[in-house]
């Protein structure tokens, strides 16, 4: 009965109580990558990192791939995308995907640093990040 009880208050009196003051904004809730391509998981024991990552006025993030989907939060500035020869343009506000085994780059085309807040959905063992030469 007690995990009833805690169920139902978990499914209706925090979740009211949450959205009820508005202090919750979705920033972003998709089943595809910022490329429109589906999200894909791999297999194995979950590591996540969170971390801030900025890139100065005009500069360059070198090709490379990911072997886990990872989120980029944009906080600051504008960055083109850039993937299979398709271009991507993601400014302050804007949240995405990166997809998963497909080489990318990116180039901050704004006027300000890039700022953004970076979740790697990843895996023990595998790199967040591998540069495609």
């Amino acid at each position: 009965m007690k995990k009833l009880f805690l169920i139902l208050f978990v499914l209706f009196g925090l979740n009211s109580s949450v959205f009820a003051d508005g202090h919750v904004k979705r920033i972003l809730s998709t089943s595809q990558t910022g490329m429109g391509n589906d999200i894909v998981y791999p297999s194995g024991k979950a590591k996540i990192t969170a971390f801030e990552f900025t890139v100065p006025v005009g500069g360059p993030v070198v090709p490379h791939t990911h072997s886990f989907p990872v989120l980029i939060m944009i906080q600051q500035g504008e960055i083109e995308l850039t993937q299979g020869g398709k271009s991507y343009v993601y400014k302050a506000g804007d949240a995405f995907i990166e997809d998963v085994g497909v080489a990318h780059e990116s180039k901050n085309i704004g006027d300000v640093p890039v700022k953004a807040i970076v979740v790697a959905m990843g895996v023990e063992g595998q790199k967040i990040m591998t540069p495609v030469k």
